[in-house]
Protein backbone atom coordinates (compact mmCIF):
# COMPACT_ATOMS: atom_id res chain seq x y z
CA UNK A 1 0.00 0.00 0.00
CA UNK A 2 2.89 2.60 0.95
CA UNK A 3 4.67 1.81 -1.94
CA UNK A 4 2.08 2.40 -4.54
CA UNK A 5 1.52 5.66 -3.12
CA UNK A 6 2.72 8.96 -5.79
CA UNK A 7 2.98 11.29 -3.81
CA UNK A 8 3.90 12.29 -0.19
CA UNK A 9 0.41 13.51 0.68
CA UNK A 10 -0.54 9.41 -0.32
CA UNK A 11 1.94 8.03 1.52
CA UNK A 12 1.31 9.81 4.67
CA UNK A 13 -2.47 8.95 4.22
CA UNK A 14 -1.77 5.65 3.44
CA UNK A 15 0.21 5.72 7.06
CA UNK A 16 -2.18 6.74 8.86
CA UNK A 17 -4.18 4.01 7.88
CA UNK A 18 -1.63 1.39 8.33
CA UNK A 19 -1.13 2.44 11.63
CA UNK A 20 -4.23 3.76 13.14
CA UNK A 21 -3.73 7.21 13.83
CA UNK A 22 -6.31 8.51 11.33
CA UNK A 23 -6.53 11.44 13.93
CA UNK A 24 -2.47 12.74 13.64
CA UNK A 25 -1.59 15.50 11.95
CA UNK A 26 1.05 15.22 8.27
CA UNK A 27 3.31 17.06 10.79
CA UNK A 28 3.07 14.45 13.65
CA UNK A 29 3.56 11.15 11.45
CA UNK A 30 6.75 13.16 9.46
CA UNK A 31 8.42 13.66 12.83
CA UNK A 32 7.45 9.87 13.42
CA UNK A 33 9.22 9.09 10.75
CA UNK A 34 11.94 10.81 11.13
CA UNK A 35 12.56 9.23 14.94
CA UNK A 36 12.29 5.64 13.48
CA UNK A 37 14.57 7.02 10.57
CA UNK A 38 17.40 7.63 12.84
CA UNK A 39 17.10 4.50 14.57
CA UNK A 40 19.36 1.16 13.78
CA UNK A 41 16.60 -1.77 12.80
CA UNK A 42 16.66 -4.65 14.48
CA UNK A 43 18.52 -7.80 12.73
CA UNK A 44 15.19 -9.61 12.20
CA UNK A 45 13.99 -6.78 10.04
CA UNK A 46 17.24 -6.51 8.07
CA UNK A 47 16.07 -10.08 7.13
CA UNK A 48 12.70 -9.13 6.04
CA UNK A 49 14.32 -6.73 4.14
CA UNK A 50 16.33 -8.86 1.86
CA UNK A 51 15.60 -9.26 -1.93
CA UNK A 52 13.03 -6.03 -1.34
CA UNK A 53 15.23 -3.17 -0.23
CA UNK A 54 18.76 -2.35 -1.63
CA UNK A 55 21.54 -0.95 0.65
CA UNK A 56 22.99 1.44 -0.88
CA UNK A 57 25.67 3.71 1.39
CA UNK A 58 27.37 2.52 4.50
CA UNK A 59 29.27 5.16 6.48
CA UNK A 60 32.19 3.90 8.22
CA UNK A 61 32.30 6.51 10.86
CA UNK A 62 28.94 5.68 12.62
CA UNK A 63 29.12 1.40 10.99
CA UNK A 64 25.45 2.17 9.64
CA UNK A 65 24.70 0.94 6.46
CA UNK A 66 21.43 2.91 4.39
CA UNK A 67 18.52 1.18 2.66
CA UNK A 68 15.77 2.05 0.03
CA UNK A 69 14.08 0.52 -2.59
CA UNK A 70 15.34 0.26 -5.98
CA UNK A 71 13.56 1.78 -9.25
CA UNK A 72 14.32 -0.53 -11.80
CA UNK A 73 17.63 -1.74 -12.94
CA UNK A 74 20.58 1.05 -13.13
CA UNK A 75 20.78 2.43 -16.59
CA UNK A 76 22.87 5.74 -15.32
CA UNK A 77 26.26 6.99 -16.18
CA UNK A 78 27.23 6.19 -12.37
CA UNK A 79 25.36 4.46 -9.44
CA UNK A 80 25.00 7.57 -7.33
CA UNK A 81 22.85 9.06 -10.12
CA UNK A 82 20.77 6.10 -10.01
CA UNK A 83 20.29 6.75 -6.38
CA UNK A 84 18.72 10.22 -7.31
CA UNK A 85 16.37 8.87 -9.64
CA UNK A 86 14.86 6.45 -6.95
CA UNK A 87 14.36 9.34 -4.47
CA UNK A 88 12.64 11.44 -6.73
CA UNK A 89 10.40 8.94 -8.29
CA UNK A 90 9.13 7.44 -4.79
CA UNK A 91 7.41 8.76 -2.22
CA UNK A 92 8.21 6.49 0.17
CA UNK A 93 12.24 6.67 -0.35
CA UNK A 94 12.11 10.17 0.30
CA UNK A 95 10.26 9.68 3.87
CA UNK A 96 11.61 6.36 4.61
CA UNK A 97 15.10 5.90 4.89
CA UNK A 98 16.23 3.06 7.13
CA UNK A 99 19.21 2.28 8.25
CA UNK A 100 20.72 -1.08 10.23
CA UNK A 101 24.28 -1.69 11.29
CA UNK A 102 26.54 -3.34 8.76
CA UNK A 103 26.79 -6.15 11.32
CA UNK A 104 23.06 -7.39 10.65
CA UNK A 105 24.25 -8.17 7.12
CA UNK A 106 24.94 -11.49 8.60
CA UNK A 107 20.88 -11.62 8.91
CA UNK A 108 20.43 -11.73 5.39
CA UNK A 109 22.51 -14.67 4.92
CA UNK A 110 21.20 -17.22 2.91
CA UNK A 111 18.04 -15.06 2.36
CA UNK A 112 18.55 -14.66 -1.42
CA UNK A 113 20.32 -16.78 -3.55
CA UNK A 114 24.26 -16.50 -3.85
CA UNK A 115 25.67 -14.34 -6.57
CA UNK A 116 28.20 -14.76 -9.07
CA UNK A 117 28.40 -11.52 -10.57
CA UNK A 118 28.81 -11.72 -15.16
CA UNK A 119 31.55 -9.22 -14.88
CA UNK A 120 34.37 -7.04 -13.32
CA UNK A 121 35.29 -3.61 -14.81
CA UNK A 122 38.71 -2.16 -13.51
CA UNK A 123 40.36 0.83 -14.77
CA UNK A 124 42.91 3.60 -14.30
CA UNK A 125 39.72 5.91 -14.47
CA UNK A 126 38.82 8.44 -17.31
CA UNK A 127 39.64 5.48 -19.53
CA UNK A 128 36.14 5.15 -21.26
CA UNK A 129 34.73 2.87 -18.65
CA UNK A 130 31.83 4.85 -18.31
CA UNK A 131 31.45 4.16 -21.87
CA UNK A 132 31.51 0.88 -20.71
CA UNK A 133 29.38 0.60 -18.23
CA UNK A 134 26.38 2.41 -19.62
CA UNK A 135 26.48 0.30 -22.78
CA UNK A 136 26.43 -3.07 -21.07
CA UNK A 137 23.48 -1.41 -18.78
CA UNK A 138 21.22 -0.94 -21.65
CA UNK A 139 21.35 -5.16 -22.05
CA UNK A 140 18.15 -6.80 -21.27
CA UNK A 141 20.99 -9.30 -19.80
CA UNK A 142 22.62 -7.43 -16.97
CA UNK A 143 22.07 -5.13 -14.09
CA UNK A 144 25.23 -2.88 -14.02
CA UNK A 145 26.44 -1.66 -10.72
CA UNK A 146 28.40 1.54 -11.38
CA UNK A 147 31.43 2.22 -8.77
CA UNK A 148 28.15 1.71 -6.19
CA UNK A 149 29.19 3.77 -3.06
CA UNK A 150 28.15 0.93 -0.16
CA UNK A 151 30.85 -1.58 -2.05
CA UNK A 152 33.70 0.98 -1.96
CA UNK A 153 32.91 2.36 1.08
CA UNK A 154 33.21 -1.06 2.81
CA UNK A 155 36.56 -1.76 1.28
CA UNK A 156 37.63 1.30 2.31
CA UNK A 157 37.18 1.18 5.61
CA UNK A 158 40.67 1.00 7.77
CA UNK A 159 38.27 -0.54 10.78
CA UNK A 160 36.87 -3.48 9.05
CA UNK A 161 39.51 -7.02 9.15
CA UNK A 162 40.14 -8.42 5.78
CA UNK A 163 37.60 -11.64 6.78
CA UNK A 164 34.88 -8.77 7.57
CA UNK A 165 35.36 -7.00 4.45
CA UNK A 166 34.94 -10.19 2.35
CA UNK A 167 31.87 -11.03 4.27
CA UNK A 168 29.85 -7.86 4.10
CA UNK A 169 30.84 -7.46 0.42
CA UNK A 170 29.67 -10.64 -0.62
CA UNK A 171 26.54 -10.10 1.08
CA UNK A 172 26.09 -6.67 -0.55
CA UNK A 173 26.63 -8.03 -3.80
CA UNK A 174 24.36 -11.07 -3.28
CA UNK A 175 21.49 -8.17 -1.86
CA UNK A 176 22.06 -6.21 -5.20
CA UNK A 177 21.96 -9.02 -7.40
CA UNK A 178 18.96 -10.36 -5.64
CA UNK A 179 16.98 -7.40 -6.66
CA UNK A 180 17.07 -8.14 -10.19
CA UNK A 181 16.20 -11.73 -10.62
CA UNK A 182 16.80 -13.24 -14.45
CA UNK A 183 19.96 -10.16 -14.77
CA UNK A 184 23.59 -11.02 -14.49
CA UNK A 185 25.49 -8.74 -12.23
CA UNK A 186 28.13 -6.64 -13.50
CA UNK A 187 30.18 -4.22 -11.39
CA UNK A 188 32.19 -1.49 -12.67
CA UNK A 189 34.61 -0.56 -9.55
CA UNK A 190 35.92 2.69 -8.48
CA UNK A 191 39.81 3.10 -10.12
CA UNK A 192 41.68 2.93 -6.44
CA UNK A 193 39.65 -0.21 -6.01
CA UNK A 194 42.66 -1.98 -8.20
CA UNK A 195 44.33 -2.34 -5.00
CA UNK A 196 41.66 -4.72 -3.77
CA UNK A 197 42.66 -7.12 -6.35
CA UNK A 198 43.46 -9.77 -4.16
CA UNK A 199 40.34 -9.66 -1.92
CA UNK A 200 38.00 -9.39 -4.92
CA UNK A 201 39.87 -12.51 -6.54
CA UNK A 202 39.57 -14.46 -3.28
CA UNK A 203 36.14 -14.03 -3.46
CA UNK A 204 35.27 -14.24 -7.04
CA UNK A 205 38.11 -16.03 -8.80
CA UNK A 206 36.33 -17.37 -11.54
CA UNK A 207 34.45 -14.24 -12.48
CA UNK A 208 35.96 -12.55 -15.95
CA UNK A 209 37.24 -9.00 -15.84
CA UNK A 210 38.76 -6.03 -18.03
CA UNK A 211 41.10 -3.62 -17.14
CA UNK A 212 40.95 -0.44 -18.99
CA UNK A 213 43.76 1.69 -19.74
CA UNK A 214 44.79 4.88 -21.52
CA UNK A 215 47.06 7.38 -22.13
CA UNK A 216 48.69 8.62 -19.33
CA UNK A 217 48.53 12.49 -20.54
CA UNK A 218 45.36 12.82 -21.43
CA UNK A 219 43.95 10.90 -18.22
CA UNK A 220 45.47 13.49 -16.19
CA UNK A 221 44.22 16.01 -18.31
CA UNK A 222 40.70 15.14 -17.34
CA UNK A 223 41.66 15.10 -13.57
CA UNK A 224 43.24 18.50 -14.57
CA UNK A 225 40.13 19.61 -15.63
CA UNK A 226 37.81 17.83 -12.84
CA UNK A 227 39.72 15.86 -10.68
CA UNK A 228 38.39 12.37 -8.92
CA UNK A 229 38.33 11.14 -5.29
CA UNK A 230 41.58 9.63 -5.32
CA UNK A 231 43.61 12.67 -7.55
CA UNK A 232 42.20 15.29 -4.73
CA UNK A 233 44.37 13.99 -1.83
CA UNK A 234 41.65 12.46 0.22
CA UNK A 235 43.28 11.07 2.94
CA UNK A 236 40.20 8.56 3.75
CA UNK A 237 42.29 6.97 1.13
CA UNK A 238 45.69 7.01 2.28
CA UNK A 239 45.53 3.83 4.19
CA UNK A 240 44.78 1.66 0.94
CA UNK A 241 47.99 2.31 -0.58
CA UNK A 242 50.82 4.80 -0.32
CA UNK A 243 50.15 6.49 -3.15
CA UNK A 244 47.60 8.25 -1.95
CA UNK A 245 49.54 10.02 1.01
CA UNK A 246 50.19 13.61 -0.17
CA UNK A 247 53.64 15.31 0.41
CA UNK A 248 54.26 18.69 0.92
CA UNK A 249 56.87 18.71 -1.24
CA UNK A 250 55.02 17.19 -4.37
CA UNK A 251 53.28 19.55 -6.52
CA UNK A 252 49.86 18.70 -7.37
CA UNK A 253 50.92 17.46 -10.87
CA UNK A 254 53.74 15.09 -9.20
CA UNK A 255 51.34 13.96 -6.85
CA UNK A 256 49.31 12.83 -9.86
CA UNK A 257 51.75 11.55 -11.62
CA UNK A 258 52.79 9.70 -8.21
CA UNK A 259 48.84 7.91 -8.09
CA UNK A 260 48.57 7.13 -11.71
CA UNK A 261 52.10 5.63 -11.35
CA UNK A 262 51.20 3.29 -8.25
CA UNK A 263 47.39 2.16 -9.92
CA UNK A 264 49.12 1.53 -13.69
CA UNK A 265 51.71 -0.94 -11.06
CA UNK A 266 49.19 -2.01 -9.36
CA UNK A 267 47.21 -3.32 -13.02
CA UNK A 268 50.43 -4.35 -14.32
CA UNK A 269 50.89 -6.94 -11.65
CA UNK A 270 48.11 -8.67 -13.08
CA UNK A 271 49.76 -9.77 -15.90
CA UNK A 272 49.03 -13.41 -16.25
CA UNK A 273 45.71 -13.35 -14.70
CA UNK A 274 43.03 -15.95 -15.79
CA UNK A 275 40.29 -14.07 -17.46
CA UNK A 276 41.74 -10.67 -17.24
CA UNK A 277 41.59 -8.89 -20.66
CA UNK A 278 42.96 -5.96 -20.94
CA UNK A 279 41.82 -2.68 -23.27
CA UNK A 280 43.02 0.45 -24.27
CA UNK A 281 40.77 3.60 -24.52
CA UNK A 282 41.43 3.87 -27.96
CA UNK A 283 40.63 0.24 -28.81
CA UNK A 284 36.82 0.63 -27.21
CA UNK A 285 34.53 0.21 -30.01
CA UNK A 286 31.26 -1.73 -30.50
CA UNK A 287 33.25 -4.26 -31.66
CA UNK A 288 35.00 -4.34 -28.66
CA UNK A 289 32.46 -3.46 -26.31
CA UNK A 290 30.42 -6.86 -27.83
CA UNK A 291 33.03 -8.95 -27.20
CA UNK A 292 33.43 -7.80 -23.40
CA UNK A 293 29.61 -8.41 -23.54
CA UNK A 294 30.28 -12.53 -24.40
CA UNK A 295 33.48 -12.42 -22.66
CA UNK A 296 30.91 -11.93 -19.60
CA UNK A 297 28.60 -14.44 -20.68
CA UNK A 298 25.66 -11.83 -21.57
CA UNK A 299 23.09 -11.87 -24.58
CA UNK A 300 23.27 -9.47 -26.86
CA UNK A 301 20.50 -9.64 -29.80
CA UNK A 302 19.39 -7.07 -32.17
CA UNK A 303 17.10 -4.79 -29.90
CA UNK A 304 20.00 -4.67 -27.23
CA UNK A 305 22.29 -3.72 -29.80
CA UNK A 306 20.87 -1.07 -31.30
CA UNK A 307 20.62 0.98 -27.39
CA UNK A 308 24.04 0.22 -27.44
CA UNK A 309 24.45 2.19 -30.53
CA UNK A 310 22.49 5.14 -29.59
CA UNK A 311 24.42 4.91 -25.78
CA UNK A 312 28.31 5.64 -28.03
CA UNK A 313 26.69 8.35 -29.99
CA UNK A 314 26.12 10.49 -26.41
CA UNK A 315 28.34 11.70 -24.01
CA UNK A 316 28.90 8.42 -21.44
CA UNK A 317 28.73 10.44 -18.45
CA UNK A 318 26.28 13.38 -19.90
CA UNK A 319 23.82 10.83 -21.39
CA UNK A 320 21.65 13.33 -23.88
CA UNK A 321 25.10 15.15 -24.46
CA UNK A 322 26.21 14.21 -27.99
CA UNK A 323 29.55 13.27 -27.75
CA UNK A 324 32.75 15.57 -29.08
CA UNK A 325 36.05 14.47 -29.30
CA UNK A 326 38.37 16.14 -27.15
CA UNK A 327 41.94 14.91 -27.68
CA UNK A 328 43.53 17.82 -29.05
CA UNK A 329 42.39 20.04 -25.92
CA UNK A 330 43.62 17.48 -23.66
CA UNK A 331 47.05 17.42 -25.17
CA UNK A 332 46.89 21.14 -24.98
CA UNK A 333 46.21 20.89 -21.09
CA UNK A 334 50.29 21.02 -20.41
CA UNK A 335 53.34 22.69 -20.72
CA UNK A 336 55.83 21.13 -22.92
CA UNK A 337 58.08 20.60 -19.71
CA UNK A 338 55.25 19.07 -17.68
CA UNK A 339 53.76 16.33 -20.89
CA UNK A 340 57.64 15.59 -21.10
CA UNK A 341 57.92 14.73 -17.14
CA UNK A 342 54.41 12.63 -17.42
CA UNK A 343 55.39 10.74 -20.38
CA UNK A 344 59.19 10.12 -19.11
CA UNK A 345 57.66 8.73 -15.80
CA UNK A 346 54.40 6.87 -17.15
CA UNK A 347 54.62 6.00 -21.02
CA UNK A 348 56.55 2.75 -20.35
CA UNK A 349 54.23 1.55 -17.97
CA UNK A 350 51.43 2.52 -20.68
CA UNK A 351 53.11 0.47 -23.52
CA UNK A 352 53.62 -2.40 -20.81
CA UNK A 353 49.78 -1.98 -19.89
CA UNK A 354 48.45 -2.11 -23.68
CA UNK A 355 47.33 -5.25 -25.63
CA UNK A 356 49.82 -6.31 -28.26
CA UNK A 357 48.77 -4.89 -31.69
CA UNK A 358 47.64 -7.76 -33.22
CA UNK A 359 44.72 -8.03 -30.43
CA UNK A 360 43.61 -4.50 -30.95
CA UNK A 361 40.60 -3.30 -32.34
CA UNK A 362 40.42 -0.55 -34.94
CA UNK A 363 41.08 2.56 -33.20
CA UNK A 364 38.48 5.73 -32.85
CA UNK A 365 37.74 7.97 -30.16
CA UNK A 366 34.48 7.01 -28.13
CA UNK A 367 31.91 9.28 -26.42
CA UNK A 368 33.89 9.37 -23.02
CA UNK A 369 33.15 12.22 -21.08
CA UNK A 370 36.21 14.79 -19.99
Amino acid sequence: MCRQAHSVAGLLDALRALWGVAEQTDAWLVQALDTLNREALPDEVVAQMAGLWLPHRYHARSGRLHWCLPDGPPTEPFHDEYLSRCWQRSALDQLVTPQSSLRALAACDGRVPRALPAGFIFHLSRCGSTLLSGCLSELDDAVVFSESPVLTEVLVDPALSPQDRRAHLQCLIDLKAGLFPGRRMVVKWNAWDIFQWDLLRGLYPAVPAVALVRDPVEILASHHALAGRHMSGDPSLAWVDRVFSTSKAASVLEHRIGVLEGMMQAMGALEGSPALARIDYAQLDGQTIRQVASLFGLRCGAEDWSRMEQRMQSNAKLPGTRFAPDRARKAAVFSADESLSIRQRLSGLHRSLVPQPEQRAPQREVAHAL
